[in-house]
């Protein structure tokens, strides 16, 4: 549909979770990207500057424009878009940096003014410099922001050099466009939507654990006065304050995990994934059947791996892990059912959501879910040859009761989680008493992988 000048798109399925994220939320900034990378050195800010117009201009994503209408949410791309000032900002500490970026990350983007994302550029007493990015979860997902930053910075040494500008990134338009003209995509869809929810249903209702087991249900059951309610009412837009907790794995763990994760050709993903499912049983009366969103990426081809955008889509992650099932045999199951829902991750949340809540009878607040997962492959090579420190902030809320974003850092190797927690649900001591669980049984089970699931959790 063309309207003047542009062509107006509907959202494409990975954007529609984004709305529906805000239908249950008060704050849009519930729904942004607030991230940060250091770097070692000093950078050349006006030729920074100029990269950031040339990255408008190669990466799309940072020109979509969204409209409302009588025909529901569109998107556009303007041809042409240039930043005319990026402010700089000098901070003595890192401390001093969170804190401002922690306050920019909780005020919202004006997406329907034209206001997609936010760049800072900073400096850290010490020697660093950075850029800073607050972007909406509708045009970039955590992958886009990597895109982003790589390209920046090839682009940054192309201009400080006069060499010829890197090879152009895939288009995000191109991809709407092909989703959108696919006329077996709803059909696939439906055939694929029915064997997720049959994987997801097929071991009778799962059980809903948090990480403070009936903590909140037992106070709501109260509050209610209904003792038998199992399912608490989780999704109040009016209570979606959060804070975020980063808590650091120990040098020596974290040598141990990678040791494990590289030896026996593992992903750390599975690795930390086993040890908060360990946790979750045992926090709620040693139940291992547990179920809750992981993140995917969605980006299988050469192009979607060169393309921003917002592509990422949640799956219902489900496992029921027998007593006597080995810490390595949970692994291996972990492995192959990421295989399995990897193949079906076009499948989209709306529809998954859609199917939990018939399935289920849940009412709007309810959900079977408990936590969202996300894992960032960090490398001290993902930004290149440069040395750098990512951070994340706090939007200051959020949508579910708790999201948990694991990585390596790559300036120390040393691995970071950072809890986004909804305050009316859980407490920080909570929370960290979930992570140390975590941690616990992770590292019980690689020093002994042949311990049983049955074993690790009543040790930890």
């Amino acid at each position: 549909m063309k309207t003047n000048e542009y062509t107006m798109y509907r959202l494409i399925h990975s954007q529609e979770m984004v709305r529906f994220m805000w239908k249950y939320t008060l704050h849009m900034q519930s729904t942004q990207i607030p991230c940060a990378v250091a770097f070692c050195e000093e950078l050349d800010f006006p030729i920074l500057a100029r990269a950031v117009n040339v990255e408008i201009e190669r990466n799309d994503c940072l020109r979509i424009r969204l409209k409302r209408g009588v025909g529901g949410l569109r998107e556009y791309f303007l041809d042409r878009f240039e930043l005319e000032k990026i402010p700089i900002k000098d901070f003595s500490s890192k401390e001093e940096m969170t804190a401002f970026f922690d306050a920019d990350a909780s005020k919202k983007l004006n997406v329907f003014s034209g206001e997609t994302f936010r760049i800072f550029f900073f400096r850290i007493g010490g020697g660093s410099c950075g850029i800073y990015l607050n972007v909406s979860h509708m045009i970039m997902d955590a992958a886009a922001t990597f895109i982003f930053f790589k390209d920046l910075m090839n682009v940054y040494d192309s201009l400080k050099t006069s060499a010829p500008l890197p090879r152009p990134l895939s288009g995000y338009e191109e991809i709407i466009k092909r989703e959108q003209n696919d006329p077996e995509l709803e059909k696939r869809i439906a055939e694929e939507g029915r064997i997720l929810d049959s994987y997801v249903a097929e071991k009778g209702t799962p059980h809903f654990g948090m990480v403070n087991g009936d903590g909140f249900l037992d106070r709501q059951r109260k509050l209610l006065h209904k003792p038998g309610l199992t399912l608490p009412h989780i999704y109040l837009p009016i209570k979606d304050e959060t804070h975020m907790l980063k808590l650091r794995v120990g040098d020596e763990e974290s040598r141990a995990m990678t040791s494990f994760v590289e030896e026996n050709h593992l992903s750390a993903e599975w690795l930390i994934q086993l040890g908060f499912r360990l946790s979750f049983s045992r926090l709620n009366h040693i139940e291992n059947d547990t179920l809750f969103w992981v993140l995917c990426p969605r980006r299988r081809t050469v192009k979607e791996k060169r393309c921003g955008g917002t592509l990422a889509s949640p799956m219902p992650w489900r496992e029921k892990l027998p007593d006597e099932m080995t810490f390595s045999e949970a692994l291996r199951q972990l492995s192959e059912t990421q295989a399995f829902l990897f193949r079906y991750s076009d499948v989209p949340f709306t529809t998954v959501r859609s199917n939990e809540q018939k399935r289920y009878r849940l009412s709007l607040i309810q959900s079977m879910n408990c936590m969202m997962f996300s894992y960032l492959p960090l490398s001290p090579d993902s930004l290149g040859k440069r040395r750098y420190e990512f951070f994340g902030f706090n939007f200051g809320h959020y949508v579910m009761p708790l999201y948990t974003v694991t990585l390596k850092d790559p300036s120390t190797g040393n691995y970071v989680f950072s809890y986004i927690h909804r305050l009316w649900l859980s407490t920080d001591e909570e929370v960290e008493r979930f992570h140390k669980t975590a941690v616990n049984a992770i590292l019980r089970g690689i020093e002994d992988p042949n311990k049983t699931v049955g074993e690790i959790i009543k040790e930890i």
